[in-house]
């Protein structure tokens, strides 16, 4: 029949050895050139099927999903205005409180420095004493005199945690 065939052929309807590698040799040589696109022919181009293709449905009908858009702004917006009214109801309620806690610290004020300024004298009066105690062998000497050349008052210097000075 065939020229391949007759000589391919063995008697039993095998393939002999000389045929076998020259249709390797054949196959091996189809799929190096198989890749690459011969010079003079022109390129193939995948094309449509006869007729288009079928139309993609894209205006599907799917049930609403959650509020639309200005919904969510206008709630937004609400929540928003909310909490700017609420920041302003906490401040003009502090600013009450701390005018509140200023009028009680001025009210208390000349009581507490009254205290201060008796503890003060007592505390002079101790140094004083001590001061008179102490310089009592001292000619020309007065109790009480400032060292400084300077007609100013200035409270004595006292510390607070010093207990000799009460």
């Amino acid at each position: 029949n065939n020229y391949w065939t007759f000589r391919t052929k063995k008697a039993d309807g095998g393939v002999t050895r000389a045929a076998r590698d020259g249709i390797f040799k054949r196959q091996i040589k189809k799929a190096a050139t198989m890749s690459m696109r011969p010079a003079n022919l022109p390129p193939i181009q995948d094309m449509p099927p006869p007729g288009g293709y079928l139309k993609i449905d894209t205006l599907r009908h799917l049930p609403a999903r959650g509020p639309t858009g200005w919904q969510l702004w206008a709630g937004s917006s609400l929540a928003i205005m909310y909490g700017f009214y609420q920041v302003g109801q906490y401040n003009k309620a502090a600013n009450e409180q701390k005018l509140q806690e200023r009028k009680v610290r001025y009210a208390v004020a000349p009581l507490l420095q009254a205290e201060a300024d008796r503890e003060y004298m007592q505390r002079e009066l101790a140094l004083l004493r001590k001061e008179a105690e102490i310089m009592a062998g001292v000619e020309g000497w007065e109790v009480g005199k400032s060292p400084f050349f300077s007609d100013k008052w200035m409270p004595r210097r006292m510390n607070q945690l010093d207990r000799n000075c009460k």
